[in-house]
């Protein structure tokens, strides 16, 4: 009984690896320093829940799965098939955040590679590489973008323009990949999927389009959170239940873990002498992303630095790089590898490549011009040499 228990307890750990490490750190700093409950943001936490909730709403009426098979029978070439994919996984990833991007276009690139016998590593790959760089670009798209469009208190405006350069790096990189490629001709013909219900898709839709609003500052968070909750409940209260609580206790070991350690000797070592200029900011977080993954580097640093625009470019490019620099970038390996176990280690190798080339090109260019230069990308005159450059 005891080795059983054992044993579900360390599966459990396995499974729950960054949670644990949280609630230890949590736990273990507070012998040390007296936690306080206004370290915890409950304005991250209520966005983040209710986000979760409408988002396992639109995975129960199957809304994005229907939208894919619908497009991607349109495609009569595998470049079609790939700019597909990629692309529906890139575009909802920034609204439904980049795991649930993958868990719905991953699995159903899986069965077309069955039934065509195409060849699906690249494609999953491509996807990876678009769930973690397209979900960057705006702040529900990952829990780390969440928490510093709340902690440093940004604007919508001001969010989008330290971002905007960065994605459209990333288009441009996954853009000269799939064009490398070679093209062939293909007949595509998945089983069309039951239309989804029409009135619960537009509720989930409009809540949706409320909690990105209340992210945005457009509308009160808790207004939100409450019309979200009392609509959920109404039309189905089982989706309280699909919520990753984990996450949630995630994000609460760390809020107490970093409010014990703020006032301490070591911090403000590191505040004053890395984390007190941009470049330091900016290397740290993607160096710290490839090790720790970079929703906890993002979580760990904000509360040692001001540079808050560094710190938010270097944790969304520093989810290129090692498997575990995005934990969404396990979600597709493991959904791989239980496909396919034998071509594991090539489809690894593959990623390492793909994702440390991004790591590289993608992070210099965006440290020499937005790190270094500080360009407004948003400023009209930027706008207007460009379009004089293009005609010419």
């Amino acid at each position: 009984m005891k080795d059983f228990s054992f044993a579900k307890v360390k599966m459990w750990v396995k499974q729950e690896l960054v949670l644990t490490i949280a609630l230890l750190l949590g736990c273990v700093s507070s012998f040390f320093n007296t936690p306080h409950l206004y370290y915890i943001d409950w304005d991250v936490l209520c966005v983040l829940w209710a986000l979760m909730v409408v988002v396992a709403g639109l995975k129960t009426v199957k809304f994005l799965d229907w939208t894919a098979v619908e497009l991607l029978n349109c495609c009569k070439t595998y470049k079609q098939v790939v700019v597909a994919l990629v692309g529906l996984t890139f575009v909802s990833s920034m609204f439904v955040t980049n795991d649930v991007a993958l868990l719905t276009f991953v699995p159903l690139a899986l069965v077309i590679g069955k039934t065509i016998k195409m060849d699906m590593p690249q494609v999953i790959i491509l996807q990876t590489l678009a769930a973690n760089l397209g979900s960057m670009f705006t702040p529900p798209g990952n829990p780390q973008n969440l928490f510093l469009y709340a902690h440093y208190n940004y604007s919508a405006l001001g969010f989008f323009k330290v971002m905007l350069f960065p994605t459209v790096l990333s288009v441009i990189y996954i853009g000269v990949i799939i064009y490398l490629k070679r093209n062939k001709e293909l007949q595509l013909d998945l089983p069309a999927l039951a239309k989804p219900d029409r009135k619960l898709t537009t509720i989930y839709l409009v809540l949706l389009a409320l909690n990105v609003g209340a992210v945005l500052h457009l509308l009160d968070k808790y207004i939100a959170l409450v019309i979200t909750a009392v609509v959920v409940l109404a039309v189905n209260r089982k989706l309280v239940k699909e919520v990753d609580y984990s996450l949630l206790l995630t994000f609460i070991g760390f809020f107490v873990f970093i409010g014990n350690i703020s006032h301490t000797d070591l911090v403000s070592y590191l505040r004053d002498h890395i984390l007190g200029s941009t470049e330091g900011t900016y290397f740290a977080a993607l160096i710290s992303s490839q090790f720790i993954s970079n929703v906890p580097a993002a979580m760990l640093l904000a509360g040692l630095t001001r540079e808050a625009d560094a710190l938010l470019l270097g944790v969304n490019i520093g989810g290129l790089g090692t498997l575990i620099a995005s934990m969404a970038s396990v979600i597709s390996y493991k959904l791989f590898a239980a496909e396919h176990p034998y071509q594991a280690g090539s489809y690894l190798r593959m990623f390492l490549f793909y994702n440390f080339l991004g790591l590289v090109l993608i992070g210099a260019v965006t440290y020499f011009v937005c790190v270094v230069n500080y360009i407004d990308y948003l400023d009209v005159s930027v706008f207007r040499e460009m379009t004089e450059y293009i005609h010419f």
